[in-house]
């Protein structure tokens, strides 16, 4: 019986919080919550993700295609050889990280690139901490590092 009256007790205040309260035009305590375990996930994703990454060799693979294309991309840019080598250098593609999109961040501008076959959509923000890769319907956001970000205008360039 002691069961019974708690649970109708327990019922009660659950209505109050969510329906009455909202009805009064109080916030709900719980209106700002956030759920402690949705970063975790979220960063257990990104480590998936960054595993498959490098076990892919994907970075070495689009380090080497910059390499490869170095003629082409000085020829597009107007940068010279050295140039080139050092803007390559400089994107440091080992330490790129798949990331979260920061909340807020606002898209500034695309570029479509095709390489290989596989055709993608760069997407840059105003924070240029970050950009998105869609490729083959995947959306993948990456961390840019400091070295990097004062190339992401030459994106538009590999199309």
């Amino acid at each position: 019986m002691k069961a019974l009256i708690g649970l109708i007790f327990a019922f009660i205040a659950l209505v109050g919080i969510f329906g009455i309260l909202p009805q009064l035009g109080l916030e709900s305590p719980f209106a700002n919550f956030q759920n402690p375990l949705a970063g975790l996930f979220e960063q257990g994703k990104n480590a998936a993700a960054n595993a498959a990454l490098d076990a892919t060799g994907l970075k070495s693979k689009a380090k080497a295609a910059l390499e490869g294309n170095r003629d082409k991309i000085a020829a597009a840019t107007g940068m010279s050889d050295a140039e080139v080598d050092a803007a390559i250098a400089a994107l440091d593609i080992d330490s790129w990280e798949v990331t979260s999109l920061p909340d807020g961040a606002t898209k500034t501008g695309s570029s479509s690139i095709s390489y290989g076959g596989t055709d993608a959509t760069v997407t840059t923000y105003d924070d240029p901490s970050v950009v998105t890769v869609n490729a083959m319907g995947q959306d993948v956001t990456l961390a840019v590092p400091d070295s990097a970000q004062d190339y992401l205008p030459f994106l538009g360039y590999l199309g």
